[in-house]
């Protein structure tokens, strides 16, 4: 945990991260993974809220591959770790202009989508008398970066040219994985076929699976890299999800406490809107956490608390 037992005795609400289970989750999505796939570690948005600083740590202790963050910021606190260097990160997202020194400074990887952005980096590359690592990202149909992936293979070329960088990986993203795997499919044969008509060589990165894109993962096809985010803290990506031996658990807790005790009528209807009414006499507990703690709006009348 992050905080101990003893630290939480002045909090009105607090969270608690359980190590022990997050190691356990690495473990199983580990030994899921077919021999010589690279375990790509997304730990964007402060590790999805678990600490990122904590969490690095015993990813780096597990033996990951590879770190996957949004930005160079997020980057950065993984380098100031101390430990930090010697593990490649990927940046996610677009880089900025004002971020791009962060790459050769952090030696960090670059998500790219266009020529434009590759010509950018290319000269800072040069200016610096250095390489800068990139991953050509293709778009199949997330819509969002990458280029498209009909004319991925002339952008590759055009890249491939550019002698200030170095292009270390492929990759896509699957919009609906969790929900529409024939989509899902149409996306795979879409890189598939860039893959076949640039001819990567051997020892570049090609990783299309996130979380939810485990789920048809299959170690006949030139994939040598996953990126997992959500499923490493226990959160499957769709209920039915089995993802064979990786069954996780919940890494998080949310805790609070029960700030009065009272009794109502039947017939009394509860808080803002009254949007429950008691159908007989009630013992009602009040707990300390609201909106402002995080707990959604959305859990009325559907979300369960555990007493003790």
């Amino acid at each position: 945990m992050l905080q101990t037992m003893a630290e939480t005795q002045n909090h009105r609400c607090w969270v608690e991260i359980h190590l022990d289970t997050f190691e356990r989750n690495l473990k199983r999505i580990q030994s899921a993974l077919p021999p010589k796939v690279r375990y790509i570690a997304v730990v964007k948005a402060d590790a999805y809220g678990h600490g990122m600083p904590q969490i690095v740590r015993r990813l780096m202790q597990s033996g990951v591959d590879y770190f996957a963050v949004a930005n160079t910021r997020e980057a950065a606190i993984i380098r100031e770790m101390g430990q930090g260097h010697g593990w490649p990160i990927l940046i996610l997202g677009p880089v900025l202009p004002e971020e791009a020194s962060d790459l050769i400074r952090d030696d960090l990887t670059a998500t790219v989508s266009s020529v434009e952005e590759a010509e950018r980096l290319n000269a800072l590359a040069l200016q610096h008398e250095t390489q800068i690592k990139i991953h050509l990202k293709i778009d199949t149909g997330m819509g969002r970066l990458g280029a498209w992936y009909q004319d991925a293979v002339e952008i590759y070329d055009a890249i491939s040219a550019l002698s200030g960088l170095l292009i270390e990986g492929l990759y896509t993203h699957f919009s609906s994985a969790d929900s529409n795997p024939e989509f899902t499919e149409t996306q795979r044969l879409r890189f598939l076929a860039c893959l076949a008509a640039i001819q990567p060589p051997e020892n570049c990165i090609i990783h299309a699976d996130n979380s939810a894109g485990l789920e048809s993962f299959t170690p006949e096809r030139p994939f040598n890299a996953v990126r997992v985010g959500l499923l490493q803290f226990g959160i499957p990506p769709y209920p039915q999800s089995v993802l064979g031996q990786a069954a996780v658990e919940p890494v998080l807790s949310f805790h609070t406490r029960v700030g009065l005790l009272k009794t109502l009528p039947a017939g009394t209807a509860i808080s803002y809107g009254g949007s429950h009414t008691l159908t007989k006499e009630t013992r009602v507990a009040v707990l300390t956490a609201g909106y402002g703690d995080g707990v959604p709006f959305a859990l009325s009348n559907r979300g369960s608390v555990l007493i003790k």
